[in-house]
């Protein structure tokens, strides 16, 4: 990937590549900027790394005096609001409406649900369907807020303890504490030097990106964590998670029945729930359909619900695929 080759001073190939896209982006927040408001913007509810990669899109675009806001028409979620303010970010501060006159820049999603017109998109989730923007970039990597890094980086901007600070904090809470499957080997011995470079609190990274839920929650609210909206072939598809290492199957049986009832209530056609044990290392996976149908899916490893769960949705619904029954991976 370019981006860790850009910070290494590795491969200058990737360096091209690089100005590649710092230059088209730069381009893309241009034209948009001529055409009305710029607004930066996350996915619904956004975590910490949707938070970080606006924050870092918006110091990016003042770098290049190009005037941009960021919008959030949704609250972000909890983490987001008790860890942010560790580097002056309030994302409270950010919440507004978007409108059909917006010139859009998605971070860490690339499929807009609110008005305005897309012009920049910058993600780390696979997809079958990329959008049609003037700067599209959709990459491996455990962290939206990582690539805008080296972005930033790549323009020219001199390294900040700051944002990389913020871009470690943003892989080791996107990717578990880095045992995610989707963070690239080489970038999370980067996030593990850099933090120890900067002499980063480690036991608190790990316990934040390890995330292990108090378990005595009710069932309504740890059905509805880290909820996610998705359409693919036109098909709605709702997707939550919770990580924890002390699931009963009495605790899953009222989760899920909770699931089934938001299903109803939501219209969607699919609830994708994923228990994740960081501990264990594995995740397990609940689909449950409209139509009354369930699937369960085991993997041995701990699996991306971005890098390995939706995509494999995404692949079934547009082949019109959902075959039921227990897998193991």
């Amino acid at each position: 990937m370019w981006y860790n080759a850009v910070i290494k001073g590795e491969e200058p190939g990737a360096s091209r590549k690089a100005m590649d896209d710092v230059n088209a982006l730069r381009a893309a927040l241009e034209a948009g900027a001529q055409r009305g408001r710029l607004a930066i913007t996350g996915h619904d509810a956004p975590d910490v790394d949707s938070c970080a990669a606006c924050a870092m899109l918006a110091e990016l675009a003042a770098f290049w005096r190009i005037p941009a806001q960021i919008v959030l028409p949704t609250r972000a979620d909890e983490q987001a609001r008790r860890v942010l303010p560790r580097f002056g970010l309030h994302p409270d501060k950010w919440r507004g409406a978007l409108t059909a006159a917006d010139a859009l820049v998605l971070a860490d999603h690339h499929a807009p649900l609110h008005p305005g017109q897309v012009v920049a998109v910058i993600d780390h989730h696979p997809t079958l369907c990329p959008p049609e923007a003037l700067f599209v970039c959709i990459e491996p990597a455990g962290a939206c807020a990582a690539m805008v890094y080296r972005l930033m980086i790549a323009a020219g901007m001199e390294p900040d303890a700051r944002w990389e600070a913020l871009a470690v904090t943003a892989l080791y809470l996107d990717t578990m504490a880095l045992r995610s499957a989707k963070i690239p080997t080489q970038e999370a011995a980067w996030a593990r030097e850099t933090a120890a470079r900067l002499q980063m609190d480690t036991p608190w990274l790990e316990q934040e990106g390890l995330g292990l839920e108090d378990m005595s929650r009710p069932a309504a609210e740890l059905a509805r964590l880290s909820l996610k909206r998705y359409e693919f072939a036109g098909v709605r598809v709702l997707s939550s998670y919770v990580q924890t290492d002390a699931m009963t199957q009495e605790r899953l049986g009222s989760i899920l029945r909770e699931v089934r009832g938001a299903l109803l209530e939501s219209g969607a056609a699919l609830w994708v729930f994923l228990h994740q044990d960081p501990v264990a290392m594995r995740t397990t996976e609940f689909d449950l359909f409209a139509d009354g149908r369930e699937r369960r899916i085991d993997y041995d490893f701990l699996a991306s619900r971005g890098k390995n769960v939706m995509p494999r949705v995404e692949r079934e619904l547009t082949a019109g695929g959902k075959d039921t029954g227990e897998e193991t991976r």
